[in-house]
């Protein structure tokens, strides 16, 4: 009895550390876990990764956009982007390692222990996660929700605090900054032709350096602070 009850204490403790555990009240699909921005924090929290992270990537989507969000269709999305990251771009998985929607979820999309793929390049990536933000923050397009930015803010804040980063230019990065040719990071001194526009125009003000740094990196900071102090 003590030999059997040993035994199946250790394939207990086994499949804790094989499989990250899941936040309480969260969706599953497939690989897919989606929850709330709070959910999300305990989760990653309650989490060890062993993949060595110093980048959180900030992207849209651009397509899908708000107009093919109807509520309800999170994993549809999610598979629609897998499907075609997979088959038409040649890739291992879906891109991201996160995905927000209008809603104010979140879903963790690509484990966090594989590195995120894309038109970054690998610098960016080797080190890096991906948040995939859904809709078209171009100027003229999608106007972002105050629920999908507070979750953009309070996840980026939970990452950070996390894996110890401060917001800055080298710890939170627009894929704007990086030429999609070389995979070099080139702020704003990309030339139109090889960068995108990703995270969009007018994600929280704007994509360049001093956008990110007046509008985006002080929310961060003050959610970090908010975020430890509860």
């Amino acid at each position: 009895m003590r030999k059997n009850l040993i035994f199946f204490s250790f394939i207990f403790i086994m499949v804790i550390n094989i499989f990250p555990s899941r936040a309480l009240g969260a969706a599953t699909h497939g690989q897919y876990l989606l929850m709330t921005r709070e959910e999300f924090k305990d989760w990653l929290f309650q989490n060890k990764f062993t993949r060595n992270i110093n980048i959180i990537q900030q992207h849209h989507t651009w397509l899908p956009s708000y107009k093919q969000f109807y509520g309800n269709n999170h994993f549809k999305m999610l598979e629609s982007m897998e499907n075609f990251h997979v088959k038409q771009r040649g890739w291992k998985n879906i891109a991201q390692n996160l995905t927000t929607f209008p809603d104010g979820k979140v879903a963790v999309s690509r484990p966090f222990d594989i590195a995120p793929e894309g038109s970054i390049g690998p610098i960016a990536n080797t080190t890096g996660i991906m948040i995939e933000n859904v809709g078209n923050f171009d100027i003229g397009h999608d106007v972002m929700t105050a629920e999908q930015k507070e979750t953009i803010v309070y996840i980026t804040a939970a990452l950070s605090l996390r894996f110890g980063l401060t917001p800055s230019i080298d710890s939170i990065t627009y894929h704007h900054w990086w030429n999609v040719k070389t995979g070099e990071r080139v702020l704003d001194r990309g030339p139109d032709y090889n960068v995108k526009t990703c995270p969009g125009t007018g994600f929280f003000g704007g994509n360049s350096t001093t956008d990110a740094v007046n509008n985006f990196y002080p929310l961060v900071s003050r959610k970090m602070q908010e975020l430890s102090s509860k």
